[in-house]
């Protein structure tokens, strides 16, 4: 359900910024999901997913991020989005703090 709420969220917050960019907002809600995905296994899975999606509400549904930060976040992202929870971290995801 929660997954659900995010790529809702990540959908309504796409449209604000020019094609091949990626908003703040946009961008969060992407790791975001995840990373609820990705620790959705754990114990603390609920807790986890709370306060990675927190971090979303203040950011900006129209600024853009940096093509080079936004690029890699978001490879990593969906890297991660394809793994099972409880995978090692993608090679996309080298150094960036992945679950």
């Amino acid at each position: 359900m929660v997954l659900g709420i995010v790529a809702a969220a990540w959908l309504s917050s796409s449209v604000s910024v020019k094609p091949e960019t990626y908003s703040e907002r946009w961008l969060c809600d992407l790791w975001a999901g995840a990373v609820c995905h990705a620790t959705s296994c754990k114990p603390d899975a609920k807790e986890r997913c709370q306060a990675v999606s927190k971090a979303c509400k203040d950011t900006s549904r129209k600024d853009a991020v940096s093509p080079s930060n936004a690029d890699k976040k978001a490879a990593c992202a969906r890297a991660l989005l394809k793994n099972s929870c409880g995978d090692a971290s993608p090679a996309e995801c080298s150094g960036m703090g992945a679950p």
